[in-house]
C-alpha cells in the first residue's frame, strides 16, 4: 500500500468515527414536591399579583384588613368606603356594614343598636354599652 491510500483509508475511518458519534445525554428526573393543602370552610382572601381581595361574598373589592378569631372572619374592604364584612364561622352568616377608622380603637361598624369593634388584638360585640362577645384575633 502506498502513502496515499493509507492516508486514504485513515482519514476515511476519522470521518466515519466522527460521524457516528453523538453524544449522549442522561435525563435525571426531578420530583417536584407537592404543597400541602387545606380545606376551609370559608373563602380566605385572594391574593393576585401582589393585591389581596375580599371574598365574592364582600363584593371582591380590594382587601385593606383581614382578622381572624376563633368564631368569626373579618374583612375590611374598600370599595367607595371601607366596609366591614363579618362572617360567622359556624353558621356561615355574614353582615355587611360601612366602618369607620377611629384611632386608637381600631375599626368601628354600627348596625342599629349593635356594634362591631376589630383592632389587631380582638372583636368585641356590643348592643349599646353592653359586651355581648369578645374574641381574641389571632391571625391578621
Amino acid at each position: 500500500m502506498n502513502l496515499n491510500q493509507n492516508a486514504w483509508k485513515l482519514s476515511v475511518a476519522i470521518a466515519g468515527a466522527l460521524f457516528c458519534y453523538t453524544p449522549t445525554a442522561t435525563a435525571q428526573l426531578t420530583p417536584t414536591p407537592v404543597l400541602e393543602t387545606a380545606e376551609f370552610s370559608h373563602p380566605m382572601p385572594v391574593e393576585i399579583a401582589q393585591q389581596r381581595f375580599c371574598p365574592d361574598g364582600a363584593g371582591g373589592t380590594p382587601l385593606v384588613n383581614f382578622y381572624e378569631t376563633d368564631n368569626f372572619w373579618v374583612y375590611i374592604c374598600r370599595a367607595d368606603r371601607l366596609y366591614y364584612y363579618g362572617v360567622e364561622k359556624g353558621s356561615g352568616s355574614s353582615i355587611t356594614l360601612p366602618v369607620e377608622v377611629e384611632e386608637g380603637t381600631g375599626y368601628v361598624a354600627v348596625n342599629g343598636e349593635y356594634t362591631y369593634i376589630v383592632n389587631g388584638l380582638s372583636l368585641s360585640i356590643y348592643r349599646g354599652n353592653t359586651l355581648l362577645q369578645e374574641d381574641w384575633v389571632y391571625r391578621e
